[in-house]
């Protein structure tokens, strides 16, 4: 199948070919990273573009997220929008990270004085400094409530359910035990994430691809309906901007309907509420006419009660951290139900991972508590169907090639028959297959015959994933560690990995036999696990000699290959990014 051109079509309609989406995975703190990986993307894709003589066109046409990937999106779109720079965008993001939500200068020494005595007696169990910091920085946070931008905590709550509030088993003599049976819930405020995002995204966002500006998908799962919501900075064909939902399990209930004029900070902070430590997300039936809503939403949040003004909302990392699947949904339907084209434009989509899908070569399983439990987390919050949906994808589109073809053969074998009865015969039976309609319910309102299938599918010509690996200094409180020495090696390390993932993209796009592909790959794969067993510290510069040397196995098995001038250009990149 031939590839596109981000190119508007020949006929002049301006719609474009193929669109270029970002979806960012949430992951707390881990956010830090996607800010660095942004960095590398943008510069990467911008000198693709002036290449290709693409200069007018937007670097993405499409940001999606979930949790902090959604925040992330926010501050993104909002700053490309007041600057029309990709690149004093990622300058505004990374600001975010390092100035707005991160502590500096936290003290752990008391907090952390077991530990130390063991790490001096050389205990082999014992973990790193750089762990032990990132551990005990996180339980200062959360145990000694010290101040930040991001969190505190609320008022606790008592159980009036089960009133297990606080029993000392040690108070009765029948008891052998020492410990707390407790039941008071804590939940942290949004407040100081809220007016963090505020202080750096201009809100709402509202964009059109008729001002040519980028649009943004935030997630979020409505409690009650259990179901992942799309909050979308696009208009639907009647102009307006709604979300429409419902369990596809209840067709006899109507959609569940909430107007905005933008994506609001309710509706990102939606997406980002994390269960248990935050309490639901109220989020307005209808903000339309209201530029911040704040005060229509806190009284909600406060009392709880449930009424009709309001949708609950939780974290959108619970049933879509990687929001792949509805990013290309939203493609679909945007393209078909808004636009009305035939054609849908294809997708190159590039996706920012936080949470490692599988553990680093030659890493043992994990067997203390902390390990097991940041393993589990992971597993939970990873990219687990992206690959699955990418297949499917290129199935449907397969498909739908496979079935233009066949009818292109009919109409051909058709118009070569003489017998105009013949002709007359075969034109209606197709006619008849064509018009057949469909059985799905759940499906478009205007999707009803079968010669409307083919239209529905769109080619996806490049899926890159960058994801951050499993780090030997990580504990499970990685997402709730804000201070500013692991912001910092966050968005390091994304520059690191996404320059690693280019280059290995590069190496597989090349005119080589597989036999030499693999040899380079192997040599970079060698590369990035050691560099990241230092924790991406080149201190003796070891990594920035093996890429040396990674570049010259490349000019000798590339010498006649296009694409190895700019292989050679990106690993000094990221020598220069590790200097």
């Amino acid at each position: 199948m031939s590839k596109k051109s981000y190119t508007s079509n020949s006929n002049g309609s301006g719609k474009p070919r193929k669109q270029r989406a970002l979806v960012l995975q949430g992951g707390g703190t881990l956010g830090a990273y996607e800010a660095g990986v942004l960095e590398v993307l943008c510069k990467r894709l911008s000198e693709e573009d002036n290449d290709n003589d693409r200069k007018d066109g937007l670097l993405f046409d499409i940001i999606a997220g979930s949790s902090i990937g959604a925040m992330n999106g926010a501050v993104f779109v909002s700053n490309f929008l007041n600057t029309k720079s990709w690149d004093k965008a990622v300058e505004k993001i990374q600001r975010f990270w390092t100035e707005q939500l991160s502590v500096k200068c936290m003290d752990i020494g008391e907090i952390s004085k077991t530990w130390y005595e063991k790490w001096k007696a050389r205990v082999h169990t014992a973990a790193s400094p750089e762990a032990a910091r990132r551990y005990y920085s996180v339980k200062n946070l959360l145990v000694n409530q010290v101040r930040n931008n991001m969190y505190y905590l609320s008022e606790p709550i008592n159980d009036n359910k089960f009133f297990d509030d606080w029993q000392l088993c040690d108070q009765h003599p029948e008891c052998n035990c020492n410990w707390i049976v407790y039941n008071e819930w804590a939940p942290h405020s949004t407040t100081p994430l809220r007016e963090s995002i505020e202080k750096y995204a201009s809100l709402p966002i509202s964009t059109s691809i008729k001002n040519k500006q980028p649009r943004l998908l935030v997630f979020s799962v409505d409690v009650a309906e259990g179901v992942t919501v799309a909050f979308d900075s696009y208009p639907k064909a009647d102009g307006s901007r709604k979300s429409e939902y419902k369990h596809k399990s209840d067709k006899k209930r109507k959609e569940i309907v909430i107007r905005y004029d933008g994506v609001t900070i309710d509706q990102i902070m939606a997406s980002g509420t994390i269960p248990e430590f935050y309490k639901y997300a109220p989020v307005p039936i209808d903000s339309t006419g209201i530029k911040k809503n704040h005060e229509s939403t806190s009284e909600f949040a406060i009392t709880g009660k449930n009424n009709d003004k309001v949708r609950y909302f939780t974290d959108g990392g619970v049933l879509s951290n990687t929001p792949f699947r509805e990013l290309l949904n939203a493609h679909k339907e945007y393209w078909k139900e808004v636009e009305r084209i035939d054609e849908i434009p294809d997708l190159d989509v590039y996706i920012i991972n936080v949470h490692a899908s599988r553990m680093d070569e030659g890493k043992v399983r994990p067997e203390d508590y902390d390990g097991v439990k940041e393993r589990h987390a992971d597993l939970t919050y990873c990219d687990r169907t992206s690959h699955y949906d990418e297949e499917n994808a290129h199935l449907i589109a397969d498909y739908a090639n496979f079935c233009n073809q066949l009818k292109a053969l009919v109409d051909y074998a058709t118009d070569q028959t003489t017998d105009e009865n013949q002709s007359k015969v075969l034109k209606d039976k197709l006619g008849k297959i064509l018009s057949t309609k469909i059985g799905n319910e759940t499906g478009p309102s205007h999707l009803r015959k079968y010669e409307d299938l083919p239209g529905y599918a769109f080619n996806l010509d490049v899926v890159l994933r960058i994801e951050r690996g499993s780090y030997i200094n990580d504990s499970c409180n990685k997402t709730g560690d804000l201070t500013l020495e692991t912001i910092n090696k966050l968005i390091k390390e994304g520059k690191c990995d996404a320059w690693f993932s280019i280059i290995e993209k590069i190496i597989m796009d090349m005119n080589l036999d597989q036999h030499e592909k693999l040899t380079l790959i192997n040599e970079v794969d060698v590369i990035w696990q050691k560099l990241r067993e230092k924790d991406y510290e080149d201190n003796d510069s070891e990594t920035c000699h093996l890429l040396t040397e990674f570049t010259n196995t490349a000019k000798v098995i590339g010498k006649t290959e296009i694409h190895t001038d700019r292989l050679v250009k990106y690993t000094e990149d990221l020598k220069a990014t590790l200097d």
